[in-house]
């Protein structure tokens, strides 16, 4: 990319003063709003983005050219309605807490104008998912869209900010860049008057939003691993892994990257997979496969290739695959640069490997979690509890799924009780500052009102009896 002139890095740099000014009047506004009227306007984002889910995702999947817009309408709809439910009970504005024994009153406060970045595997139901969190705790959002995703990002932010200004809510409360740039979203992430970063993309947007100096709340890249342990229910197994990694073609950043089946049922997995649309790549055709998804240099996937059916990979590589096929499976003997399938892949390709026994599966899956999925997620199929507990003991990361779908498990609410979420921490192992769902307590300031529940003398005095003796 060419460096920008003087003139362009003044024009950016107006461009996001206008933006974040309005962005603070708006904001000024919106804190004279009670819970109703915050949940009202919350109301209408949920009723607008849940009619307009289909409409928004054929446009992200028009101008991504990744996944698919069935998925997308329920990543739209998972994204307002389900988490509107988990969050619509909550008291965000004023006093929101009374213990009356400990004496103790707390208070929620907003943090201010919130610089949100969006990924372009995303790109609307994140941006709806950004802007409800937001609005319900009475904070202000300016986005920095993904380049390759601007006009689906803008069309769902302009949506939702005409539908929520004709219930009363304040002018410019969802605002973006128009004019998407690295420069441009670095500006609005590093402006003095933007209170928070909330970053979804690609290891080094995540790393500039924590270098801001500022509060942030990015998530990285997962790899997580998937254990088939031998005393799998195997066709429950299968059919989860199925449907996770093959909704919205991978994209979901908690999709299994691998499989580790125990060997004892291996032909028996193998059998239940290809009886399910899924094709095991032959060993002299993995380094096409290889080549084909992950750069050489980087060692993360092709951005063209991230959210492109299986059949449609296959026939990038080179590789002859049934007509329907919807996974693809690659045996692999090692992780690392020099096994290049062992990582992120974000599309409906898995890496295999064959364990002998439990220890070797799990060694594995922490080579796999230390190879960029520390901190996201691991899955395991398996009905003993013995190693379940010892698979949730040993593994560093921060959503242990239990004969659950990777991706629709780890955003929670729909197969588990986990928070419902498009964010997902991944704590201090993958160098985020949460290790949970991100939810709408985490956009807030709580204040802590504590009254005396004993006199100072008495304290005084208990201290000295205890000094004398």
């Amino acid at each position: 990319m060419a460096t920008a002139t003087s003139t362009e890095t003044a024009d950016v740099t107006e461009t996001i003063n206008d933006l974040v000014s309005r962005g603070v009047a708006a904001f000024k506004q919106y804190q004279n709003f009670s819970q109703e009227q915050v949940n009202q306007i919350c109301e209408t984002i949920v009723r607008t983005a849940t009619s307009h889910a289909k409409e928004l995702a054929i446009l992200a999947r028009k101008e991504t050219g990744r996944g698919n817009s069935e998925d997308k309408a329920i990543k739209n709809i998972y994204a307002s309605q389900y988490i509107w439910n988990e969050i619509k009970d909550h008291k965000t504005v004023g006093v929101i807490e009374r213990d009356r024994i400990n004496r103790l009153e707390k208070i929620a406060e907003p943090l201010g104008v919130i610089a949100g970045v969006t990924p372009v595997t995303n790109p609307t139901s994140t941006v709806i998912f950004k802007i409800l969190l937001a609005l319900k705790t009475r904070n202000a959002i300016i986005f920095g869209l993904h380049p390759q995703a601007q006009e689906c990002g803008s069309a769902t932010c302009r949506l939702l900010s005409d539908a929520i200004e004709k219930v009363g809510a304040p002018k410019n409360l969802i605002q973006w860049i128009h004019q998407p740039s690295i420069e441009a979203t670095s500006a609005l992430m590093n402006h003095p008057q933007v209170n928070l970063v909330l970053a979804t993309g690609g290891p080094s947007m995540v790393k500039a939003a924590y270098s801001t100096g500022k509060p942030a709340m990015g998530v990285g890249p997962g790899n997580a691993p998937a254990y088939i342990e031998k005393t799998a229910d195997v066709k429950n197994a299968v059919d989860d892994i199925m449907m996770s990694k093959t909704f919205d073609n991978g994209m979901i950043c908690a999709s299994e990257n691998s499989i580790i089946i125990d060997r004892e049922i291996y032909n028996q997995v193998k059998t239940t997979f290809e009886e399910q649309g899924a094709y095991f790549v032959k060993p002299a055709d993995v380094e096409k496969l290889s080549a084909t998804v992950i750069d050489p240099q980087r060692h993360t996937v092709r951005g063209p290739i991230a959210g492109q059916s299986a059949e449609r990979i296959a026939e990038i590589a080179g590789i002859e695959v049934p007509k329907g096929t919807k996974l693809l499976i690659a045996e692999i003997n090692g992780i690392g640069v020099n096994f290049p399938l062992s990582g992120e892949k974000l599309s409906p390709v898995l890496s295999l490997y064959i364990s002998n026994n439990t220890k070797a599966a799990f060694n594995i899956c922490l080579g796999l979690l230390n190879y960029g999925g520390l901190g996201h997620t691991a899955v395991i199929h398996s009905t003993d509890k013995n190693v379940i507990e010892q698979f949730g003991e040993q593994m560093p990361a921060c959503r242990i799924l239990v004969n659950t779908p990777g991706s629709l498990g780890g955003i929670g609410g729909l197969f588990n009780k986990l928070t419902p979420s498009l964010t997902l921490g991944t704590g201090s192992y993958g160098n985020n500052s949460i290790s949970h769902n991100l939810t709408d307590m985490d956009l807030l300031n709580i204040k802590t009102v504590a009254e005396a529940t004993r006199r100072p003398h008495e304290l005084i005095n208990e201290l000295r009896d205890i000094i004398t003796g």
